[in-house]
């Protein structure tokens, strides 16, 4: 019984040796001649007997070794194995550029050639589609066609989307192992999801979908000849009684793992093979149809298709992120510009005015620089605190306290505009709160007054109060603007949306609402044609009722 034996690597890779019933691996041989350096002139010797074949080393100086361990004596060999003498590598009983178009990421000892009973296209005509003469079975295969797509269609990441695959395959097909290897940037199988019986069957509702072990490359028994033929004719295979079919040898894989019947799809995108799914059985259990291979293939076809959208969803997104970052960091680029434009001419000023000796002009100009300064710590800080997804560091404060420190720094300004900050502060319980998040709230809400007044007539009013009833405190923060647009009332919250032209980032807002979404607590606004705008802040005073920043909705 001929077999065929084909370098794989090393100096005489892609040449391909037809043996009889006797050869041996050397530099000197005329059966398998070697060019190789590190192969002995008469190093492996091959021999058939009762049918079988057997491999021993030769007395060679680097050693045989068969599917990674060295043989001491003679050795059984099958098909599908591999030897190595010195550095070359050779495949017994096959082509490996032709049966085994892939790359395996370990030892493929476990790959074996089978018997192909039946073939599926890949395509648009694998999808089942019942006709008034077609037999249940096929009406039910479209209802599982259906329902996948339906479940496929919310999966926005690769594992979900084939953890969801393999769900299904194993509750509308008999499977002892399920698997699905997809191909990764090098040509690579690298294996993604896998189900093994005797698991519970996952809900179709559950939000856990039940997942098994990835297994090692190495250890799956899918044949090769079965590989071969799903990737390069793009078919899903039937291999149907393995065992017992004389064309399936007495590979490793089949006594091990008993593989009797096996279903190999492929996962077929627009233009290429991504993956193939594998799933096997014991005939005792029960043997494929073809029905079920058309199942499958469909399957396989339409988790290509969805894959294909994950990855164009995936680059649409972080295409989308780019474009956002762009625009954030060319639109805060610019306001630092024209913050750093009025610090520069105040420095100036200040300059000149040290050189000159008038402490007068500097003292006059100091103010400009100082306001400056103050804009680029106050953009750096909401950009800080915008970034950052974190819980408050909570403690015990009064958050009378914290207004009151608000006042303080924002007077001088007021003072320097003729307007007026107006208090009506009550007595408040404490609260545990952050007093550095809620300070930075609380002062961006009270900017936003002072920006939206006119000066010598504007006036902010910081009123606070308790509200025991509830367990609440109430925190408002009125002026005397103009008062905001109601079509623009929806976005006041909204990163990066201001209605202030060139004095405005924002930030101030978005962040004030994701401090207060942080805390638990909620913020309103309301804002009458001509009559001011007026920012209510609601803070919870018993713990157990705070609500979790989950629960809230961030812009």
């Amino acid at each position: 019984m001929g077999v065929t034996v084909e370098v794989i690597r090393g100096p005489d890779k892609g040449r391909v040796f037809q043996i009889d019933d006797e050869a041996v691996i050397g530099r000197k041989s005329e059966s398998l001649p070697m060019t190789d350096g590190t192969v002995s002139r008469e190093h492996a010797r091959l021999s058939m007997h009762d049918e079988r074949w057997t491999i021993e080393d030769a007395g060679s100086a680097n050693g045989t070794f068969l599917n990674g361990s060295q043989i001491k004596k003679a050795t059984p060999v099958q098909i599908g194995d591999q030897i190595r003498c010195g550095t070359t590598l050779l495949v017994f009983g096959g082509s490996a550029s032709r049966a085994t178009p892939m790359r395996m990421n370990g030892s493929d000892k476990h790959l074996t050639d089978a018997a192909i009973v039946a073939t599926v296209p890949a395509n648009d005509d694998s999808i089942i589609i019942p006709t008034p003469e077609a037999g249940a079975e096929a009406i039910e295969n479209l209802r599982i066609l259906y329902n996948l797509a339906t479940e496929l269609t919310s999966a926005f990441d690769l594992d979900t989307l084939l953890q969801r695959t393999i769900n299904v395959i194993f509750k509308v097909v008999p499977a002892d192992h399920a698997f699905i290897l997809m191909v990764d940037e090098e040509g690579r199988f690298i294996p993604k999801a896998a189900r093994y019986r005797n698991e519970p069957t996952p809900d179709a509702s559950s939000e856990s979908p039940v997942k098994s072990a990835i297994p090692d490359i190495s250890t799956i028994p899918i044949s090769r000849t079965i590989i071969n033929e799903v990737l390069t004719k793009q078919v899903g295979v039937l291999s149907s009684n393995a065992m017992r079919d004389k064309r399936f040898g007495p590979g490793k894989s089949v006594l091990e793992y008993g593989i009797r019947s096996a279903i190999c799809a492929p996962i077929k995108g627009l233009d290429r093979i991504l993956g193939v799914i594998h799933i096997d059985c014991g005939v005792s259990d029960h043997i494929y149809s073809t029905e079920q291979l058309r199942l499958l293939t469909a399957i396989g076809y339409q988790t290509g298709l969805a894959a294909e959208n994950v990855r164009l969803y995936e680059a649409a997104v972080k295409s989308e992120r780019l474009a956002a970052i762009g625009e954030t960091v060319a639109f805060l680029s610019h306001h630092i510009k024209n913050i750093l434009q009025g610090l520069l001419g105040g420095t100036d000023i200040v300059e000149k005015a040290i050189t000159e000796g008038n402490a007068k002009k500097a003292a006059d100009a100091w103010p400009i620089v100082r306001r400056s300064l103050d804009r680029i710590n106050a953009v750096i800080l909401n950009m800080l605190a915008f970034s950052r997804s974190k819980q408050p560091l909570r403690e015990l404060v009064n958050v009378n306290h914290i207004i009151n420190e608000c006042i303080d720094l924002m007077t001088p300004y007021a003072d320097e505009r003729g307007v007026a900050i107006i208090t009506d502060i009550n007595d408040l319980p404490e609260i545990p709160a952050d007093p550095t998040g809620f300070h930075q709230a609380l002062l961006n809400l009270v900017t936003n007054a002072l920006d939206a007044i006119s000066d010598n007539t504007g006036i902010i009013t910081i009123s606070s109060r308790s509200d025991p009833a509830n367990q609440q405190i109430i925190v408002s923060v009125a002026d005397n603007g103009v008062g905001i647009e109601p079509d623009q009332i929806d976005r006041i919250f909204d990163i990066f949306h201001s209605t202030k032209g060139q004095k405005g980032t924002g930030l101030g807002l978005a962040v004030a609402k994701k401090v207060i979404d942080e805390h638990g607590g909620k913020i309103d606004v309301t804002s009458p044609a001509g009559e001011g705008t007026t920012f209510t802040v609601t803070l919870s005073t018993n713990p157990d009722k705070l609500r979790s920043p989950d629960d809230t909705h961030t812009p």
